[in-house]
């Protein structure tokens, strides 16, 4: 999203929160299909993998927790002497939504706020904090594609763990790939300090430049953002958000507040889905009067 940096570290600090706070099936469901849809809209079918490994989880966390959850009035079967409730599958089932959907929030906000955008938020009144941000973020690709041309460059020379025998022999080669990335990353943070100390960090307060703006087009989402906000938090507040488990399962009687907080929660989740494509469809037709 083209969006200032501010609009977008306050929706996905809100959204992830709610996200992660609120144990209701609506709210969780809700949340997973905004990311899922926020995912698949971003990255298309790269996306894929990702959607994937959140729906094993989603299935994995559901199955396991009645194994140590027993709670509920609803025994569905018995398993190793112990009940396997349908209460305790739906709460996991509430667990693992949220926590798909707070993984895939986290995603989302780590493609919408870059790096550019996090020293530009955090670089003036927290420099050392937005330096070790973008180090971070960084970091991580970084030592995927060290990790492969490594292990490519150990490939062809025939001692690489491909070519390895025996687990103790692929133990040893992906030993010797690790410390060439554990030698590489203390060379790389050496002279990452030498770069920060020759351009003067840390020696004064530094001067933030940015390309952002708050425009009037800023204004009105940062207005329609604390509108939703403020009518799914009348909602909670009227219980939208409970949800009963045991002794049996049962949702908050769908009032008209309670309808509308759960319609604002889905308009909130499904808004970078929105913005994103108004984007496209504005670029394509940009593209097609030239």
């Amino acid at each position: 999203m083209r969006s200032h940096p501010g609009l977008a570290l306050a929706y996905f600090a809100c959204v992830i929160g709610i996200t992660m706070v609120v144990a209701s099936p609506v709210f969780a469901g809700i949340s997973l299909a905004g990311a899922a849809l926020a995912a698949l809209a971003a990255r298309g079918r790269a996306a894929l993998p990702g959607l994937g490994a959140s729906v094993v989880l989603v299935v994995f966390v559901t199955a396991v927790n009645p194994l140590f959850n027993t709670a509920g009035s609803t025994v569905l079967l018995q398993v190793f002497g112990r009940p396997y409730t349908a209460e305790a599958l739906l709460f996991g089932a509430v667990l693992a939504a949220q926590l798909a959907a707070s993984l895939l929030w986290f995603s989302a906000a780590g493609r919408a706020l870059t790096p550019e955008k996090a020293t530009y938020l955090f670089g003036g009144a927290a420099p050392a904090l937005s330096a070790v941000l973008t180090l971070v973020v960084r970091l991580v690709p970084a030592y995927g594609r060290r990790a492969r041309a490594a292990a490519e460059a150990r490939d062809a020379m025939g001692c690489g763990p491909a070519s390895a025998h025996g687990m103790v022999g692929k133990a040893r080669a992906g030993a010797t790939v690790l410390a060439a990335l554990t030698a590489w990353s203390l060379e790389q943070g050496v002279t990452t300090a030498d770069s920060l100390a020759a351009r003067g960090f840390g020696t004064g307060r530094r001067t933030v430049w940015g390309r952002y703006r708050l425009t009037v087009r800023a204004g009105l989402a940062m207005a329609a953002l604390v509108a939703l906000l403020a009518l799914v938090g009348v909602g909670l507040a009227a219980g939208a958000g409970g949800a009963q488990f045991l002794p049996q399962f049962a949702l908050p009687a769908a009032s008209p507040l309670v309808a509308a907080a759960w319609a604002a929660w889905a308009a909130l989740v499904i808004a970078p889905t929105l913005v994103g494509a108004g984007e496209e469809a504005l670029w394509r037709c940009s593209l097609s009067t030239r």
